[in-house]
């Protein structure tokens, strides 16, 4: 609501603006590519992943996959429940410390590594090599403890190089 200070999360549904439970203003909200009540929300800062199945009207805990410097996360279109968290710690001067690339088919309610990804900061998602099924996944972090941007299009169990040392440009907007 514009103007208001507290730490709450609004919703505007009907034309009234109402408040949401169960979340606060540090979630990060995005709603599911392929159903429309469903919504979730990620905290970085104290690493609590939330799942809504009211339109966003209230959240409950779900998971704690950690927490991150950076808070968003991906869902992937005509996959319900299908979930990409980028989990990245940073030291002091903001080099990377640690992290992963979390994957979840059901919800948030579980979380895999994605295979060889270490620290990373963003993900997203594009056309597949074939350009039918399974979207590529895109990600900015560490494979073989080289820094980079990365897509996968086997959901995340190989990785190959987009950028090179050579060519590197702007982040990814995290």
């Amino acid at each position: 609501v514009p103007g208001n200070s507290d730490a709450a999360v609004y919703r505007k549904a009907n034309s009234a603006w109402n408040k949401v439970s169960g979340i606060d203003n540090n979630s990060f909200v995005v709603g599911d590519a392929k159903n429309a009540n469903v919504f979730y929300a990620y905290n970085r800062t104290t690493g609590a992943f939330y799942k809504s199945t009211d339109k966003g009207a209230s959240f409950v805990k779900v998971s704690e996959p950690g927490t991150s410097n950076d808070k968003k996360f991906r869902s992937i279109p005509g996959y319900e429940g299908d979930l990409w968290l980028p989990v990245a710690v940073r030291d002091d001067n903001g080099n990377p410390k640690n992290g992963s690339l979390k994957h979840s088919t059901d919800g948030g309610a579980t979380w895999t590594d994605a295979n060889g990804m270490g620290y990373c900061e963003a993900v997203g998602y594009g056309i597949s090599k074939t350009g039918k099924g399974y979207p590529a996944i895109y990600a900015f972090g560490k494979v073989d403890d080289v820094l980079g941007v990365f897509v996968s299009d086997d959901q995340g169990a190989t990785w190959t190089r987009v950028n090179d040392d050579a060519h590197e440009y702007g982040g990814l907007a995290n």
